[in-house]
């Protein structure tokens, strides 16, 4: 081999080798674990007790033989205690209109909630309501546009869902 060879391979195995060394430079970096605790969900809880239907008269005692008619508006009050925890919880009361069924629940159009804690009307449930207990009036007004087609019809309501729903 030529000196011109020798010294071509020499330099090629030189640049190879600083090359191979820029990788190896180092940079700095410390890490630390950080005690961030934990995360802890809240709840929202609705348990229902008694209840009671009423129209215009007053309370309906024998409500299996009642017979609605157009234009009634009939009302169905329970209460419920309220499970309520987390900071930043708002939740309102509602009836899943698809819980009722039957063929005069379009006649029946869609109810309307109201509740109170109390004396207190109330539109937002809270934290600072967990454990009350809500009166709640869930009302139905019978179309007073039912025509004929709506005679000896049903709708039924067993299976009513009151919803407390997080806003």
């Amino acid at each position: 081999m030529n000196k011109k060879t020798k010294g071509a391979i020499a330099a090629g195995a030189a640049a190879l080798l600083l090359a191979g060394g820029a990788g190896t430079f180092a940079t700095w970096n410390a890490q630390a674990n950080l005690n961030g605790g934990s995360v802890n969900s809240g709840k929202l809880t609705l348990t229902a007790t008694g209840s009671t239907w009423s129209d215009s008269h007053g309370v309906i005692n024998n409500w299996a033989n009642f017979k609605a008619v157009p234009g009634d508006v009939l009302t169905y009050n329970a209460q419920a205690t309220i499970g309520a925890v987390g900071k930043n919880l708002n939740a309102s009361l509602t009836v899943d209109p698809a819980s009722i069924t039957g063929a005069l629940a379009a006649s029946l159009g869609t109810p309307t909630v109201t509740a109170k804690i109390g004396s207190n009307p109330v539109t937002t449930i809270t934290e600072a309501n967990d454990g009350n207990v809500v009166d709640v009036a869930v009302s139905f007004t019978f179309s007073s546009a039912a025509d004929n087609t709506t005679q000896n019809l049903s709708a039924s309501l067993a299976n009513m869902t009151l919803k407390l729903q997080q806003q």
